[in-house]
């Protein structure tokens, strides 16, 4: 792959970290921003509940895609970018090009979410 792709994918997943991390940052500061509220009726305890789930949801699915961001970064660093960590293929420019992030080609990621029992990307 060129340099100039390359330094396009760096600043595109450079990019996708700092949006996470920002996220994460908020996710974080309203979750505790529910734990300072004052109890309240069973509706109130319902709601409160409700969302400090959706938060820890969306934290925890925030955390899980900057380890993948992050570690395709280090992949870059290390001239692995862009390689199947599966099967040792390139992984094509399309699927690079829409999950800049992925470990896997489209193949090897399709036979993990089946022995999984995942859908597929698809």
């Amino acid at each position: 792959m060129d340099r100039k792709r390359l330094a396009t994918f760096r600043r595109r997943l450079e990019r996708e970290r700092d949006e996470l991390s920002a996220l994460l940052l908020r996710t974080e500061s309203a979750s505790r921003g529910l734990g300072d509220k004052k109890r309240g009726d069973e509706g109130e305890e319902a709601a409160i509940s409700y969302h400090r789930d959706l938060l820890h949801s969306q934290s925890h699915t925030g955390r899980s895609q900057l380890r993948l961001v992050t570690t395709a970064l280090v992949r870059l660093a290390s001239q692995e970018f862009g390689i199947c960590e599966e099967c040792g293929q390139p992984i094509s420019l399309k699927r690079l090009e829409a999950v800049p992030w992925t470990p896997f080609c489209r193949d090897c990621q399709e036979e993990i979410e089946s022995e999984a029992g995942l859908p597929s990307e698809r």
